[in-house]
């Protein structure tokens, strides 16, 4: 299966991942990267000890949202060969974007989970 890499891909005649663009690129995609892996870490640690219910559902959320732009910006920077089915960036995109309908829509758990817990909160003040 063909699997392409920034250093691989040639733009120009210059390598893909040597243009500022496309680093700035990979830096925030790193960025979104570690916020959700971290994110994901704090509430784990929440759940160990039977707390962090909301935050579960905030953290599906972001994480969810995250994937999907992070598998975007891939294929982005994959050009032409980022959409084609048979590459792992692509099927990457579509699990990503599955995340967000699997187990309620993200406007669902937006709304039923997170918004109500915060109104509760507020409420009860």
């Amino acid at each position: 299966m063909p699997r392409s890499q920034p250093s691989e891909r040639k733009v120009f005649g210059r390598p893909i991942g040597e243009y500022q663009l496309a680093q700035v690129k990979l830096a925030r995609m790193a960025m979104a990267l570690c916020a959700s892996r971290q994110f994901t870490y704090a509430v784990a640690e929440l759940m160990d000890h039977n707390e962090g219910v909301v935050e579960a559902s905030m953290v599906k959320l972001f994480a969810g949202r995250s994937a999907e732009w992070l598998t975007r910006e891939a294929m982005q920077i994959h050009g032409g060969m980022g959409y084609a089915e048979e590459t792992a960036v692509s099927r990457y995109f579509v699990d990503a974007r599955v995340l967000s309908i699997f187990e309620g829509a993200e406007e669902i758990l937006a709304l039923k989970v997170i918004a109500r817990s915060l109104v509760d909160q507020a409420h009860a003040g």
